[in-house]
């Protein structure tokens, strides 16, 4: 099967921060689309590219995608408020969600930085191209997802070709915790995972982030004890 490749633009912080606050504030989607056309037109010339963007944005911030419940979304957009300013970790639970690209490549990273902390632009293609075929729909999203990575500050340029992932961790506010275990579920469209398995994932390498059994939502998580480990299955 064909894996659907779904980050055709890059992603600046400015960006999905105000389109999380505009969400927050309970505007209408055709509200919202009306204010990214308006935030991005002097930034994006090309209306194609425009549309591009800015569906990205709300399908992040709005929509519920193909195997993600809208509770996921809206419990999102209903922290937003709390915070001074928009943890990492937000932005991330989303694109790790809705945008298995994205996680993907993420996973790519984390995987690698095990080992090394830099990488090549030549061996984050090789990897993606093993995934999801070699095309020129591919390289041109690996391309924004990486570009969308610097932006976010989960890597750094070294080179034209090369890149070194930032060494510090991003916090996980305690509210965050049991949702971004749901949102790796849904980036593998999965219903269980080991508590471990879940947690070891290499995409979570730009967060500090752990989850101890005593943590874990029984309204979210149905509990099955394996040995030293836990199941968990989503509700």
């Amino acid at each position: 099967m064909v894996k659907k490749v779904n980050f055709s633009r890059h992603m600046e912080v400015l960006w999905l921060n105000q389109t999380a606050l505009w969400a927050a504030e309970g505007l209408t989607k055709p509200e919202i689309n009306r204010k990214i056309n308006q935030m991005l037109s002097s930034q994006i010339n090309c209306k194609v590219n425009l549309g591009k963007t800015r569906n990205q944005l709300t399908s992040i911030w709005l929509d519920s995608g193909d195997s993600v419940d809208q509770e996921f979304t809206n419990t999102a957009i209903n922290l937003v408020s709390k915070y001074e300013e928009l943890p990492l970790a937000l932005h991330l639970g989303l694109l790790i969600a809705k945008k298995k690209f994205f996680a993907d490549i993420l996973r790519f990273i984390g995987r690698h930085s095990k080992l090394n902390d830099s990488f090549t632009y030549a061996q984050a293609q090789k990897k993606t191209v093993e995934l999801y075929g070699d095309t020129e729909t591919v390289k041109r999203s690996l391309r924004s997802a990486l570009k969308t990575m610097v932006e976010l500050d989960l890597i750094q340029r070294s080179s034209n070709r090369s890149y070194v992932v930032n060494k510090h961790k991003h916090m996980v506010p305690n509210e965050l915790k049991n949702w971004l275990l749901t949102a790796v579920l849904y980036s593998e469209k999965a219903t269980s995972r080991t508590l471990n398995d879940m947690l070891d994932d290499a995409v979570w390498f730009p967060l500090n982030y752990h989850v101890a059994p005593s943590e874990i939502d029984k309204n979210l998580f149905e509990i099955h004890h394996q040995g030293n480990d836990e199941m968990l299955f989503l509700k």
